[in-house]
């Protein structure tokens, strides 16, 4: 089936109707054969119209053809970025350094050894992670990743990577694992979100020569925990 309407289908429409409606119509007058002038009019309309309704069927399937997100509206706090502005490419290549303060930050929660202060670090650094995927999320087009948006997705996904990793941890059922549980979910989640950021950002980059994706890769790595140094 065909996806559009030529424009030389259309054209064609409208050349023939303008000959019916100027040429044949006006000959036939100037002769007084009006019986063959009114039927050079009738013709000339025809053809119009079918000009009007292939114009109108062209629209129609080029409508079909646009991506999802941009048959709707866009929400009012959506940000397109892109790499090519100067702003968005220092954002992109300053996360190292972010991460690295936020991961410095819950470090002291780490260090002292009591599961809820352990677990609250963790879960910081889990929101951080999920923030800067949002970030990056900015760089693809609105609703990219499903019609409720890139929020919503994330959202979802970290929630599900949650009850995964709690389930993972509970060998013996609901509520066998004790505390420690929570502190190792937590872990588990943050390393799932931190693989893929920088997943997301490797797709982003793509095949771009003017940015060393390794290099920042490697500062990303550099800026986990002090043992993943």
């Amino acid at each position: 089936m065909s996806r559009t309407v030529p424009d030389w289908v259309i054209q064609t429409c409208w050349w023939i109707s303008g000959i019916f409606a100027t040429g044949a119509l006006w000959y036939f007058l100037s002769i007084k054969d009006y019986s063959y002038a009114a039927g050079s009019g009738v013709l000339a309309l025809i053809f119009a119209l079918a000009a009007v309704a292939l114009h109108r069927r062209k629209d129609q399937l080029a409508e079909k053809s646009l991506p999802t997100e941009f048959k709707d509206e866009v929400p009012a706090d959506y940000i397109r970025r892109s790499l090519d502005e100067p702003t968005d490419l220092r954002l992109f290549q300053a996360l190292p350094e972010i991460k690295a303060i936020a991961y410095r930050t819950a470090q002291a929660g780490w260090d002292t050894g009591i599961t809820v202060e352990m677990c609250k670090a963790t879960y910081d650094v889990v929101d951080f992670l999920e923030l800067i995927w949002l970030k990056l999320a900015e760089f693809y087009p609105v609703k990219h990743f499903g019609k409720d948006g890139a929020t919503t997705h994330i959202k979802s996904h970290v929630r599900e990577r949650y009850k995964f990793h709690w389930a993972k941890h509970e060998p013996g059922g609901p509520g066998t694992g004790g505390t420690i549980v929570g502190v190792l979910t937590g872990g588990d989640v943050m390393d799932d979100l931190d693989r893929l950021v920088v997943e997301t950002a490797s797709a982003i980059v793509g095949y771009r020569d003017d940015l060393d994706f390794d290099a920042w890769r490697a500062r990303w790595k550099g800026a986990g925990p002090a043992n993943d140094a």
